[in-house]
């Protein structure tokens, strides 16, 4: 038994901390991060909300039963009739300045699905709607941090690893994967924006601040948006990555994630399926035979369960958690910065803070 759990005799037990009142607005994907929250320890799914539920092939009462939890149509007016602590704002990133507004006004802590904005402009207004609430710590939804096989790879290049030096990573979704919002320029901005952004965070969580990025690829299937890329970003402190990314998969290979690091004494590479890391193999130049590690697969739409519980967490005992507005903004800055250099064909150079062209 820890010392703090020691209490002298007679002393009152405290009470227990009340769970995390929760509500996700957006059932598309959201519906996952519902259910997550419905299962989880220390959250408490009092509400959801989807405008169109016949459209995203719902029963919303019987969805919404299912968890234990009210319907609404309208996430506006959830949040205003509601008794919560936090919100999930799983809505096209063009339908969520109000609710941030209404979500800020009420003191509600936000967890945001990706992409955090459309663009460089639109991201900049966001960023400036939620610094008018201090108290409302927001969180994206950048879930590959999150998952085991990153944080540990991440531990081993602060220890035996060392620094990272060069870094390849391949993400590319399934063609045809995407609803309608992410190819509008609008709103999802292109499957760079919404998907690849993913790869942008990691690498950022692993190698810190991007200087310059420099693109090739296109539209190879014939859209308005480039839907496949192949990119080199270039680090603070002369880390360099190459990354894949796009929408050029297929359904049958179940969407592949690779990621290799080339470290100051070592080496790794993680792999798994299904937009996840599960498996880590790696060595110092010292060993003999490779380490390998691995985590239980989880099902696809559980992809955010460790970022979901993590934004609980911190929420709960009052810390910031991450990653946040910064890095949301950092991600599509990344993403405008690959248009513009396969625009121009240069190397483009990113200005600090916030990792914008």
């Amino acid at each position: 038994m820890a010392a703090s759990d020691i209490r002298p005799a007679g002393a009152p037990v405290p009470p227990p901390r009340r769970p995390l009142r929760c509500a996700v607005v957006g059932l598309g994907f959201g519906r996952c991060h519902a259910r997550e929250l419905a299962r989880m320890d220390g959250a408490e799914l009092v509400a959801v909300a989807e405008l169109d539920p016949a459209g995203q092939g719902l029963d919303l009462a019987d969805f919404s039963t299912s968890l234990g939890a009210r319907g609404h149509r309208d996430g506006l007016r959830l949040i205003a009739e509601e008794e919560l602590d936090a919100v999930v704002l799983a809505v096209p990133p063009r339908a969520r300045g109000k609710l941030i507004r209404a979500a800020g006004d009420a003191g509600l802590a936000l967890f945001l699905e990706k992409p955090f904005a459309a663009d460089r402009r639109h991201a900049e207004a966001l960023a400036r709607l939620c610094s008018e609430y201090p108290a409302s710590p927001v969180m994206l939804d950048f879930c590959l941090r999150h998952l085991p096989a990153v944080a540990r790879l991440r531990e081993l290049l602060a220890g035996p690893l060392g620094r990272p030096l060069v870094v390849n990573a391949d993400l590319m979704l399934p063609r045809d994967d995407s609803p309608g919002w992410v190819g509008d320029p609008g709103d999802g901005n292109g499957v760079v924006n919404e998907n690849t952004c993913h790869l942008f965070d990691t690498l950022g969580f692993l190698l810190g601040e991007p200087e310059t990025v420099h693109a090739e690829g296109g539209a190879y299937r014939g859209g308005r948006l480039e839907d496949g890329i192949a990119v080199a970003i270039g680090y603070t402190g002369g880390a360099a990555a190459v990354l894949t990314g796009g929408s050029l998969g297929v359904r049958a290979l179940r969407t592949p994630a690779a990621l290799t690091v080339h470290a100051e004494r070592g080496q790794a590479r993680l792999t798994g399926r299904d937009h996840m890391f599960t498996a880590l193999e790696w060595a110092t130049a010292e060993h003999t035979e490779a380490v390998r590690e691995s985590w239980q697969p989880l099902a696809r739409g559980r992809i955010a369960s460790a970022a979901l519980r993590h934004f609980v967490r911190s929420v709960s005992a009052g810390t910031a958690p991450e990653p946040g507005v910064g890095d949301g903004i950092r991600a599509v800055g990344l993403a405008m910065a690959v248009r513009t250099s396969l625009e121009t064909g240069r190397r483009v150079p990113l200005n600090r803070p916030g990792g914008t062209p």
